[in-house]
């Protein structure tokens, strides 16, 4: 009698760690095939399944707060809306490997991103973003870097610290020769994706 009571309460007490489903990151595998959930209200409902959110093109000119709370999220599509900031706390998403943020009205890099030490993979492209923070140089895995059509004028020695990364678009940037120079020095491993160089001065 004694050991079915222990049995059942053994039984109860995995049953409920089952549900206690801890923030994990996910392998590249994994990643492509989870889910992706499209539609917020529907993510708040079941919040510890959601790893892949999608919210682009939903016109939207503020982050919805509720997004803030999927603290599993590995990947985040928010191209195609009217975002110009994100907000305070959007950096404690540590998990995120995939952040899309094109054609969105940043004039920065949004705050919290150099927080995101897993990023892999940024997408900034046409957005109209005049420099890249120093900071950025801690994002030690990112490996695909996209700031095609934006109105960058900075590129800070620092952000050679993003050693892994293997593909950078600065297409449709205006860059002298001299800039692209020193810019591939940054990143000699990187293939980098240049537009004709202007004769504008630095």
């Amino acid at each position: 009698m004694k050991a079915a009571r222990i049995r059942w309460f053994l039984i109860v007490l995995l049953s409920g760690a089952a549900h206690l489903t801890p923030a994990q990151l996910l392998d590249r595998l994994a990643l492509d095939s989870v889910k992706t959930y499209r539609d917020l209200e529907k993510a708040m409902r079941e919040p510890d399944k959601v790893y892949r959110l999608d919210l682009s093109g939903q016109k939207l000119r503020e982050l919805p707060p509720e997004v803030l709370q999927l603290k599993h999220l590995n990947a985040l599509d928010l191209g195609r809306n009217r975002l110009k900031e994100l907000p305070e706390g959007f950096g404690e998403l540590v998990y995120m490997q995939e952040l899309i943020l094109h054609r969105n009205k940043f004039r920065s890099v949004p705050q919290g991103i150099c927080s995101m030490r897993r990023l892999k993979r940024l997408d900034l492209s046409r957005n109209v973003i005049e420099g890249l923070p120093a900071c950025m140089g801690a994002l030690k895995e990112l490996v695909s870097l996209d700031l095609w059509s934006n109105e960058l004028n900075e590129v800070p020695e620092e952000v050679a610290g993003m050693g892994s990364l293997r593909f950078l678009d600065l297409r449709l940037i205006q860059f002298n020769e001299d800039e692209m120079e020193h810019i591939s020095s940054l990143f000699p491993q990187a293939k980098i994706e240049f537009s004709a160089p202007c004769n504008c001065g630095y």
